[in-house]
Order: C-alpha cells, then structure tokens, then sequence
C-alpha cells in the first residue's frame, strides 16, 4: 500500500463497488480476517455514500478521493471531496442519550454514530490542498 497514492473516483452511486473494491483490497493486504472486513465495510459505506450522497449539488460532477494504507497498528483511511463543508464530528452521537422507543428516534445522525463505533479513530478537516478547498475524512481502524 502506498501511504502518498490518492485513487480519484467520480462522486456517483454506480462507483461505489469500485471504491470499496480498493478499500477492502488493501484490508486483505493488511491481514484483516472477513468478519472485520464486514465491519470496516459498514464503516466506510457510510462515510463515502454520505459524500456521495450530500457533498455536491445534484447534477454536479464531484469527485472522491480516496488513499489507504497501515500506520502504527491501524488501517488508515482517507477520504477528501471538494464538496460543500462538512464536519460528521460536530454532529450529536446518536446513539449516546437512546431513545425509550423507536418513535422517538431522531433522524439522521446513526450512521456518523456508527462510524464512531467502527474506526478507532475518526479525524475531520477542511481547508485547501492541492489548489482545492476539501472536505478530508481520515478513518483509523484498528489492526
């Protein structure tokens, strides 16, 4: 795995499968057994089909940059869109203060809490790289 390689997907439902084809490729790459790899495919669904699905305007071409590699005990995963801003970090955990039922259920929310429960570690930033303002996601999941 090559810690400096961005792999640039078009921001669409239909590359999906290509997107998580990389990421799990790398997963079995770095030893993760099946059982995991479900786990770290949850994970990363949710944070790349939010982009996906919410950073750009609808008919807007975006992009998704992704690269993945180990570090220190973790399979890192970084995601950079140069859609509109937004910070999954800010957002309420949704899962923190439950419900009595599920009608009292907020919506919107358990996926980012989902994330917090998969990755080890979930970093947010947004500013400009490569000559671009960009939303950059790293997700460290535990080797």
């Amino acid at each position: 795995m090559n810690r400096d390689e961005w792999k640039d997907f078009p921001a669409s439902q239909s590359n999906y499968e290509d997107m998580l084809s990389y990421v799990l490729a790398c997963a079995e790459e770095a030893e993760i057994d099946m059982k995991r790899q479900l786990k770290l495919q949850l994970g990363f669904e949710e944070a790349v089909v939010n982009v996906i699905s919410y950073a750009y305007e609808p008919g807007e071409e975006g992009r998704v940059w992704l690269k993945v590699y180990s570090e220190e005990g973790s399979l890192v995963i970084e995601i950079k869109d140069s859609g509109k801003p937004f910070n999954p970090l800010e957002k309420e955990d949704a899962l923190e203060n439950r419900p009595d039922s599920l009608e009292d259920v907020q919506i919107g929310g358990l996926g980012i809490a989902l994330m917090r429960r998969v990755f080890a570690d979930v970093f947010y930033h947004y500013g400009k790289e490569d000559g671009r303002f960009c939303n950059h996601l790293t997700l460290k999941f535990a080797l």
